[in-house]
Order: C-alpha cells, then structure tokens, then sequence
C-alpha cells in the first residue's frame, strides 16, 4: 500500500497550507487573488503548490491577513500521519478498519511511517544486561529506550531516513527487553507477541496474541495529541529519536492520557454493581473514564474496532455482559459512549493482564505515531515550537 504521494522540499500542497493556516480553501484562494500569497501549478499534481516559508510566515504574524483573527501562540501545525473524517480514523488517508485488515503489526507500522518505513528494519546493537523487572510495569519501556540509545552510537541521528529504518526496530528491541530478553530479537519478531510476553500475560495464544495486535493498531496514531506535540518540540530542538519518545512517553504518563485506561479497568471489576462504578467514578472525576471522546460524538471508532475483535475471541461472553451493563449506565447518565480507553481495559481483562499493562500497550504502539511525527518534525523549522506572546 503506497502513500500518495506529496511536493517536497519547500513546496506543499493546498490542503497542508490550508491546515497550516487553519482556514478553508477559499480563504487561501483569496490571500491569492489579493496578492498576500502566491501559488504555482505543476503538471501532475492535483492541487495548487504553496512556498511552506511564505506559508509559516503567515500563520506565525499576529492577526492573519485581511481578519481579526486570535493571535496563534504557536504556528499552525499540519500532519499527514492520521486524521479524523466523518467520525473515522484514517492513517495516512486509509481508514482504521482497513490497516486492522491487513493483520499484520509491521504492515501498519509502515503504513504510518510513510513509505521510508518500509525499508529493510536494521538490527539494533545489543544493550546493557539490565533486568527492568524490579521497575513499575509502566516505567520499562521509557527506560529500555534510553538503554538502547546508550548502545547505539547514531542515537542522535536525524536523517529521516535512518530514523523511520530504525523506528521499527528500536520498538522491537525495547519491547523485548520489557519482556527480559537482552538480546535484539530477529527482524520477523512479531511485536504482538513479544508485547504479549512482555506484559506478563499468563497465555500467549494465537487468539490473544491477535486481539493484542489489533489494539495495538488501533493505537498508532491519533494526531497531534499531548504525547505526539512533546515529541515534536523535542525533535524541533533536533533531539535523536529515543530522546523524543523519552518526551512523548513522559506526557503519556498523565491519567488523562496513555494511563487513562488505567481507570477505566475498574469499571470492569467482575460482581461489581455498575451502578456502584459509574456513580463513584462521576464522583471522583466529573465524568467516566473511558466513555465520551470530543471528536467522536457519535462513537469512537477505534474501540467499535477493537471491541468486535474482542468480543470474536471465545470466552469473552460475561466480560460482554459487563461492558454492555456499563454503557447502559453511563448512556443514561451522561449519554456519552465507550471509547478506546474503555476498548482497552475490557481487552486487558480478557487477557488477565494488569491495569497498568494499559499505560504500556499505549506508549508500544504509539511510539510509531512519535516516530512519524518526530520526522515530520525535523523538516521543519527548527526551533519553531516557541511561544508568542499576544502583545508582542
């Protein structure tokens, strides 16, 4: 599956410029025709061409031009790594559902990665014998990725090309080592398995093993999300790659963020009255974790995904029951609907995997996503990520 293809260097097209600007098409057409921006046509391509520089200049001036329009704190960021359209999820303009079936993890790796994800995965040096065990669950992943950039002498590299090479097997390698494995696993390691192991999940079955992979996918990517920005600041700065997953797993850490299904898995307690959980949980947070998402009004895609894959694995019949008893609450309550998080937790309990395994799968499979945007990132202007202030 071949990305569409885009202008590069300083060209983009009109629907980046657009999203740069954060205004419509016609808007833009407009600063054209009034001679506040100029565009070029090219043979082959679909849409008008914009100077990226002229571009940026406008979205980081005080007012744009022609309105009083709020003044933008940072300039306007735009990624072709996933997007939301019509209550959907697209990687790389291809929906959610489609990635899932194409049932493997590597495959949608590259996907996201764009097309220089799809080179050969080079083999990670070897890292220090360490064993993560005595850490936190949650804490083994950030500090196997700085153990590896400590073995790795190109660690600070930041050639988009070696970067996406190494993406993926930087993900391997830490993964495994979660797992108690020092050793690089092999460049056809599946990563749900090894994530599985790493995990410490009692059983490692092809039909667990798939459920895994397919939240896995389902967390890749979502946009510019706190993680994904911390990780694109740090790369403004031309920090290596491990050093801005280290920034994007920190923001991960929030409970309003990757650790979010950690409260979520609560809700799931089997014998629990619902009522009891969604009460306490209104209570406690003002809202209930794991229902509700502000772009998805009418439902979150990503667990409609991983939900039915869940619910296709046998012996998931009563952990259904306790979902759908759940939802029926919180849909009289607030109205809201089960998001990834809540998708999460019912996928942790089925595997009998611990809350804090749902901060963990979050910071393996997003670190693709940090991965894409953080080379994104470096063909920008470096340093670009700086506050404005509004009287200035």
């Amino acid at each position: 599956m071949t990305p569409t293809a885009r202008p590069s260097g300083r060209w983009i097209t009109t629907t980046e410029a657009a999203q740069r600007l954060g205004v419509k098409r016609a808007t833009l057409y407009a600063y054209v025709s009034r001679g506040v921006l100029r565009s070029e046509r090219r043979p082959g391509q679909q849409e008008s061409l914009f100077d990226r520089a002229q571009i940026d200049a406008l979205a980081s001036s005080t007012r744009a031009a022609g309105g009083a329009r709020p003044v933008l704190r940072f300039r306007s960021v735009a990624s072709a790594v996933s997007s939301q359209v019509d209550g959907d999820l697209l990687y790389r303009s291809t929906p959610l559902a489609d990635v899932v079936a194409l049932g493997s993890f590597d495959e949608a790796a590259e996907l996201v990665l764009g097309s220089l994800g799809a080179q050969p995965v080079p083999q990670v040096p070897a890292s220090p014998a360490i064993d993560l065990g005595a850490l936190p669950l949650e804490r083994r992943m950030p500090v196997a990725v700085q153990l590896l950039a400590a073995a790795d002498p190109f660690a600070s590299d930041t050639d988009p090309d070696r970067v996406c090479r190494s993406a993926r097997s930087t993900l391997r390698s830490a993964v495994a080592l979660v797992a108690g494995r020092p050793t690089p696993p092999a460049a056809s390691a599946d990563v749900a398995s090894l994530a599985l192991e790493a995990l410490g999940g009692s059983s490692t079955t092809a039909a667990d093993v798939a459920v895994l992979r397919v939240l896995l996918v389902a967390l890749l990517d979502h946009g510019l999300t706190a993680s994904t920005v911390a990780a694109r600041v740090a790369a403004s700065t031309r920090a290596g790659l491990h050093d801005c997953l280290s920034a994007a797993y920190a923001a991960m850490a929030g409970p309003l963020h990757g650790a979010a299904p950690v409260a979520a898995h609560a809700l799931l307690v089997e014998g629990a009255d619902p009522v009891a959980l969604v009460a306490r949980s209104l209570r406690l947070h003002g809202a209930v974790p794991g229902f509700g998402h502000f772009l998805y009004p009418d439902g979150d895609p990503r667990a409609d995904v991983v939900l039915e894959a869940l619910w296709r694995r046998r012996g998931t019949i009563r952990l259904r029951r306790r979902v759908e008893a759940v939802a029926a609450v919180v849909a009289e309550r607030t109205g809201t609907l089960p998001n990834i998080d809540l998708a999460s937790a019912a996928v942790l309990h089925a595997l009998r995997l611990p809350a804090e395994s749902g901060e963990v799968v979050f910071q393996m499979a997003r670190s693709v996503g940090v991965a894409a945007h953080v080379v994104e990132e470096y063909a920008e202007e470096p340093l670009r990520w700086r506050g404005r202030d509004p009287q200035g």
